[in-house]
């Protein structure tokens, strides 16, 4: 187990790239979500009534089921997902395709007709240069082999954002002022001062800190049991197990503490991807 000068530590040096704080500055805020969204796709979208948890979403007990980092169905029929991505898995081209497939359930009801459908967005900010190019957007279209001139229009816009990026010639400056905060820290429009004042506010939270730790410790728990275990059960094996077991920690403290549920959930989205295992954790552990 880490200390918790360690951990103290962590919580310290932690930025807008780490994924518990990017969750909660732009997962719980319409506003700064909606200039989010706009700064990275350049294109006006409408107002959020809010920011829906994946944890709302219709469980399946045999495929797999995304969790997301942070969601929002505005009222301009618009269906989007932003990811904070800091780690090549080298998986990225087919997880968009996984997280668009998920979208795409929700962009057309019942009796609409196949031009009624829903524009759904995704967009993954790496902490990594994907391509190596680097190039700092890499928009991904869908065209005709032999003819790539020709743009499929599927209704769904997926776009990767290297944060790494040195070559910033041409771009939008809101977007430069956003990838230079995301590095740096540093403010330079309205909209990062309020980005940083959100930031700011939450690193001030004690409530915030102790569910920062608590991530830390878990995971760095859970990590631990998984190389013990991994040599006889495999890695992810060990360290799936290791996660639920902490976790159950992690549940069983926000009970007896009465801690709030919204930050629990955000905690756990931040451990685990598959919501409906957290649903099932929660049964478990939270409302028994």
């Amino acid at each position: 187990m880490l200390t918790r000068s360690v951990l103290a530590k962590r919580w310290q040096q932690a930025t807008i790239k780490n994924n518990i704080i990017f969750n909660w500055v732009f997962g719980e805020n319409r506003a700064l979500f909606k200039g989010l969204v706009e700064r990275l796709f350049q294109r006006q979208v409408g107002n959020f009534a809010a920011l829906t948890s994946e944890r709302s979403f219709k469980n399946h007990q045999v495929f797999y089921r995304p969790r997301f980092d942070t969601y929002g169905e505005d009222d301009l029929d618009n269906i989007i997902n932003v990811e904070l991505q800091n780690e090549n898995r080298h998986d990225l081209e087919k997880r968009i395709a996984i997280y668009q497939a998920s979208l795409t359930q929700r962009a057309l009801a019942a009796g609409q007709s196949f031009n009624e459908r829903k524009q759904t967005l995704i967009a993954f900010l790496c902490d990594f240069d994907l391509y190596g190019r680097n190039r700092p957007v890499y928009k991904l279209k869908t065209t005709v082999e032999g003819q790539e001139d020709i743009l499929v229009d599927r209704g769904e816009t997926n776009v990767i954002f290297n944060l790494k990026a040195t070559d910033l010639a041409g771009l939008p400056a809101d977007y430069v002022a956003l990838l230079t905060y995301f590095n740096t820290g540093q403010v330079s429009d309205d909209f990062t001062a309020a980005v940083d004042q959100e930031f700011r506010r939450l690193k001030g939270n004690d409530t915030r800190r102790e569910y920062f730790m608590s991530i830390e410790s878990i995971i760095t728990m859970a990590e631990s049991y998984a190389r013990q275990e991994g040599h006889e059960k495999g890695w992810q094996e060990g360290r799936d197990e290791g996660r639920e077991e902490a976790a159950k920690l992690l549940i069983e403290d926000a009970v007896q503490n009465q801690r709030d549920l919204d930050s629990l959930l955000t905690s756990l989205k931040a451990i685990f991807k598959d919501q409906a295992h957290i649903d099932e954790l929660l049964a478990k552990y939270y409302y028994r």
